[in-house]
């Protein structure tokens, strides 16, 4: 989000302190998938992931209309444009080149039902696609073999969430772009596959019709997953007003001025910190992002990326202690 390069943002991994033992919390994030995608790049000798994606899988499958960046989707003739959910209802977001195009392997394609239909398909032929082969069956088979469990459910194997049923196994993802949705759902046994793609961020619609579908082809109870999402989705934005909350009566805050200063961390490097009016402002030497701090509770003051620098705007409201 604050617009580091690739290369900064997975050589920052080896500061991140583990929270638990290998493999036996679950656990998600965007960042591994990142390194993996550049170890598979400088194995294939290729500029980056999507030329190797590009290669390996999308051309070999047909997939025409799979793009990697904002410009791409933004010149394509047939394109929606992507939005952000509040309960009363949804806003227009503009196509951004850092998120989630910065993510590489973590996320960075937009593609079509047409197009994800030939994945699909690439996945219940266990690795073939109209007769040839592009996958071994056995490396195919290996991503879906559960790593770790998320609960007493579903596990998660290699980009795959994997839940058994009495009537049969599922092997799933969904995905949230901030203003896109998307759930891809396979039944293995059943030679089916379930493909929902949404132009609005991912509150649950996605998710909650993929799992309709498939409670549906497995004989399940039926449950409103719709519902349930919306009820979720409303009771989660309402938290998050009720925490950004202004209080009523706040604690004093500190002198800005003295606050100012230069700093250096060994992930996001140099920074200096000054005033600017009524809040501090936080840049970030190598991106030039930066970051307006308010104060907001005695030494806690809310953050929020401006529009500067080589960064995301962040509207959202976050918090930091002085």
């Amino acid at each position: 989000m604050l617009g580091y390069e690739e290369a900064t943002a997975i050589r920052s991994l080896r500061h991140v302190e583990p929270v638990s033992s290998f493999r036996t919390t679950f656990a998600y994030t965007n960042m591994t998938h990142l390194l993996a995608g550049r170890i598979v790049s400088n194995l294939a000798g290729a500029p980056d992931w999507n030329a190797v994606a590009r290669r390996e899988l999308l051309d070999p499958l047909g997939m025409a209309e799979t793009s990697f960046t904002a410009e791409a989707i933004e010149a394509a003739a047939n394109h929606a444009s992507g939005h952000r959910w509040t309960p009363d209802g949804t806003i227009e977001v503009p196509f951004e080149p850092i998120f989630p195009y910065g993510y590489g392997a973590a996320g960075d394609i937009n593609s079509t039902i047409e197009d994800l239909a030939r994945w699909i398909r690439l996945q219940l032929r266990n690795g073939s696609f109209e007769g040839r082969r592009i996958v071994s069956p056995e490396s195919l088979a290996y991503t879906r073999i559960p790593k770790v469990a998320v609960d007493d459910r579903v596990s998660y194997a290699m980009g795959w969430l994997v839940g058994q049923t009495p009537n049969g196994s599922i092997v799933f993802h969904n995905g949230d772009t901030l203003s896109f949705g998307a759930f891809l759902g396979l039944l293995p046994d059943r030679d089916v596959g379930v493909i929902v793609l949404t132009n609005e961020a991912n509150v649950g619609l996605p998710d909650a019709i993929g799992m309709w579908a498939l409670d549906r082809l497995l004989d399940k109870p039926v449950a409103d997953h719709v519902a349930n999402a919306l009820k979720l989705a409303k009771s989660g934005f309402a938290s998050n007003e009720k925490l950004s909350a202004k209080p009523a009566n706040p604690r004093p805050f500190p002198l800005l001025a003295p606050l100012a200063g230069s700093f250096g961390s060994p992930i996001f490097g140099k920074a200096v910190l000054r005033p600017e009016g009524d809040t501090l402002v936080l840049e970030l030497h190598e991106t030039g992002a930066q970051i307006a701090l308010a104060p907001w509770d005695g030494d806690v003051f809310t953050f929020r990326v401006l529009p500067r620098g080589r960064s995301l705007p962040w509207s959202q409201p976050a918090w930091a202690r002085g």
